[in-house]
C-alpha cells in the first residue's frame, strides 16, 4: 500500500510538474490570450528579478537562490511583511508634496520603500537581513553583481555592480555609454531615484469619484469599456488586450477584481501598479523598445528582457489601458 501510494504522489508530482514546465516554457513569448483568469501571475525565475546565479541579466555569483533578496522563511525583518529581509533603505525620500487632488503626501508608505530599497539607485541590492546558510551576517553582505559576460564584453569590463547608481556612472559607464547599444540614460530608466516630487503619486489615499476624474474604487475592473472611445482601426489592432482589461491581482490572473483590490490600506503604492513577481510578457509594444543586438547574447527574446515592467495589467499599458484604468479619462 505505501508503494502504491508513493507511486501515486510520484506521478501526481510528476504531472505537476510538467504542466507547471509547459506553461512558464509557453509564457516566455506569451500573448495577451495566453494569460487565462485563474492562471499563476509568476515567473519570477525567469525574469530581471532573478539576481542568483541563474539569473539572466543582472546577477550574483554568491547564491543561486531567487527569493532570498527579499524573503527569508526565518529572522525577517519586522519592518515589513511579508517575512522581508530586506534591510531598510539608506535614502531619505523627497515625497510627492501636494496633488492637484487637495491631498499632501509628505512621506512614503512601506510598500512603496519595499521597492524603492533596490531602485532608489543608492540602496546595493545585498543590503538584506540573513542571508542563506548558517552564517548570518546582517545586512551587510558584500556580493559582487554583473551582467552575463558570455562574448559580449572583455573580461576588464564585465565590472561588479552593486546598484544601478544614478550619480557618477562609473562603474556602469565602462559599457554603456554614447556609441554602446544600451546608453546609461537607458539604464538609469529603471532607477525611480530618492526624489519622488517628479513620478506618479505613492501613498497617497485613493479618492474614488472625486478627485482626478478617479472611478470608483468598488468598479470591477474587467468591465470598464477601454476601446470604446478610440478609432476603430486602433481599436481592432489591439482588439484583445483592450477588450480582456484583466489585472494580475493577489498573485492570480483576475477578471472579477476590483480597483480596491490594487490598493494598500486604501493608497495608491507602486505594487498597485507593478507586481514584482509577475513577469508580464503580453505588451506587444514594448518588445520596440528592447530590439538591441546586444540582449540576443542573454535573452530569447527581446521580451524576456523587458517582462512587461512587471505591470499587473494583461497587455501592459497599451492604448493607456493602465492609466485609464483607474482614470476616467
Amino acid at each position: 500500500m505505501k508503494r502504491l501510494l508513493m507511486l501515486g504522489s510520484m506521478i501526481l508530482a510528476a504531472t505537476l510538474f510538467i504542466h507547471a514546465d509547459v506553461s512558464t516554457a509557453a509564457l516566455k513569448t506569451a500573448t495577451v490570450s495566453d494569460y487565462t483568469v485563474g492562471m499563476a501571475a509568476g515567473g519570477i525565475g525567469f525574469s530581471r528579478h532573478n539576481l542568483g546565479g541563474f539569473g539572466r541579466v543582472l546577477r550574483t555569483g554568491s547564491t543561486t537562490e531567487i527569493c532570498i533578496f527579499c524573503h527569508t522563511p526565518h529572522h525577517a525583518s519586522t519592518d515589513m511583511t511579508p517575512l522581508w529581509n530586506r534591510g531598510t533603505p539608506v535614502s531619505s525620500f523627497t515625497a510627492y508634496g501636494d496633488t492637484i487632488g487637495g491631498s499632501n503626501i509628505a512621506s512614503v508608505g512601506g510598500p512603496s520603500l519595499a521597492c524603492l530599497s533596490c531602485h532608489d539607485g543608492v540602496t546595493t541590492f545585498d543590503n538584506i537581513v540573513n542571508r542563506p546558510g548558517k552564517d548570518v551576517k546582517g545586512s551587510s553582505v558584500y556580493w559582487g553583481f554583473n551582467m552575463p559576460a558570455g562574448n559580449i564584453f572583455p573580461a576588464a569590463d564585465n565590472a561588479m555592480l552593486d546598484a544601478f547608481h544614478t550619480g557618477d556612472g562609473q562603474v556602469c559607464s565602462l559599457c554603456h555609454n554614447a556609441g554602446s547599444n544600451v546608453t546609461l540614460e537607458t539604464l538609469r530608466s529603471m532607477v525611480i531615484g530618492t526624489d519622488l516630487s517628479n513620478d506618479h503619486p505613492v501613498s497617497v489615499a485613493y479618492a474614488g469619484g472625486s478627485k482626478a476624474s478617479l472611478r470608483a474604487a468598488n468598479t470591477v475592473i474587467s468591465t470598464i469599456d477601454l476601446k470604446g472611445d478610440l478609432l476603430s482601426s486602433a481599436a481592432t489592432a489591439f482588439d484583445s488586450n483592450l477588450s480582456q482589461n484583466r489585472w494580475a491581482v493577489a498573485g492570480f490572473i483576475s477578471d472579477t477584481a476590483t480597483i480596491s483590490d490594487l490598493l494598500r490600506d486604501g493608497n495608491v503604492e507602486c505594487s498597485s501598479c507593478h507586481d514584482p513577481h509577475f513577469s508580464n510578457k503580453s505588451w506587444d509594444e514594448v518588445d520596440a523598445t528592447w530590439v538591441l543586438p546586444v540582449f540576443a547574447n542573454w535573452c530569447t527574446t527581446n521580451e524576456d528582457c523587458s517582462d512587461g515592467l512587471f505591470l499587473r495589467r494583461v497587455g501592459g499599458n497599451t492604448g493607456s489601458g493602465l492609466c485609464r484604468t483607474c482614470h476616467e479619462k
